[in-house]
């Protein structure tokens, strides 16, 4: 399990991702949304948000994903996050206890799709369910000894930061779905496009035809799949014209 956490399309996924929240950051420190006091804040969420709809890629399939995303962040879990946000541990238990998170729900991402590990899947909900009943709990307490200084800027900040950077990693998400979603149609390709050349052909007609496109990608290799099995470039363009029309109908 520790080895397909650590595969390497999974490995280059994390590096794209970290990439991409600095690339974040980078932008928002620029314009004087985000500063260093917010990196306890920026990891949390790292942990317990971009984490998950990294692994969740597949409801960008829905074309509603865009629009429910959004509203999926600014509903109730935006105000559990700045619960739990608003008082962190001390430093060294945050740099202990992070990375072990993130490599926990990494773990867990993996689990949920194998039965094979349905008993450590379990055991990792247990953990996760403690992990977060003890910041609720500690932010609780912190709120009630410390209320005077409950209603402050920084306190507003770690509000508005977790909303902001799930809006703007949606994005991200989406690419992620349209990746896999490419690599998924090709690799079926192999096993009723027996010519290389064609193959090939077939791939290059794909991406000039649909580009960035991932719900009209899923039509398209339902179709294909439904319909041709390519002997030649000829084809290939008779299914990209005929699915033109199915489109227009």
């Amino acid at each position: 399990m520790i080895k397909s956490f650590f595969a390497w399309k999974l490995t280059i996924s994390y590096l794209l991702m970290f990439s991409y929240i600095a690339s974040l950051i980078w932008l928002l420190n620029t314009i004087s949304l985000w500063k260093k006091d917010h990196i306890p804040v920026t990891l949390l969420w790292c942990v317990f948000s971009a984490f998950v709809m990294l692994f969740d890629f597949q409801k960008a399939n829905d074309q509603k994903f865009f629009k429910n995303s959004v509203k999926d962040h600014i509903k109730g879990l935006v105000f559990i996050e700045f619960f739990v946000n608003l008082y962190v541990f001390n430093f060294w238990i945050e740099f202990v206890l992070i990375p072990i998170l993130a490599f926990a729900g990494g773990m867990k991402a993996i689990t949920e799709r194998d039965k094979e590990y349905e008993i450590v899947d379990k055991l990792l909900n247990y953990v996760f369910i403690l992990v977060g009943s003890i910041y609720i709990i500690h932010s609780t307490y912190m709120v009630i000894t410390d209320f005077e200084n409950f209603a402050t800027m920084g306190n507003f900040e770690s509000f508005y930061i977790p909303i902001l950077l799930s809006i703007l990693f949606i994005p991200f998400v989406y690419m992620a779905a349209l990746v896999a979603a490419y690599e998924s149609f090709f690799i079926r390709l192999q096993f009723f496009v027996p010519v290389k050349s064609v193959r090939t052909y077939a791939k290059l007609k794909t991406f000039l035809s649909i580009k960035l496109n991932l719900w009209k990608l899923n039509k398209w290799s339902v179709y294909v799949i439904s319909n041709w099995r390519f002997k030649n470039k000829k084809e290939v363009q008779d299914a990209v014209v005929g699915f033109k029309q199915s489109q227009n109908l």
